[in-house]
């Protein structure tokens, strides 16, 4: 059976554990792709709000630029 070292209190634990026996921590397999796919949704929401200011404050002062 194949350990793995918990994210959080580094103990070894089996792949199919269910919980840290240690710890608690629900999963610890897949602690790392569970943070991982958050980082991403969180960049993603970030650089859609950058997205959105961008095209409701910078693009009507270029179209007013243009305009005239």
């Amino acid at each position: 059976m194949p350990l793995v070292a918990c994210p959080v209190c580094e103990k070894q634990v089996s792949k199919r554990a269910l919980s840290c026996p240690g710890c608690g921590e629900p999963d610890p397999a897949r602690y790392h792709s569970r943070n991982t796919w958050l980082s991403r949704l969180f960049w993603l929401l970030v650089w859609v709000g950058i997205g959105a200011a961008v095209w409701y404050k910078v693009v009507p002062m270029v179209m007013e630029v243009f305009k005239q």
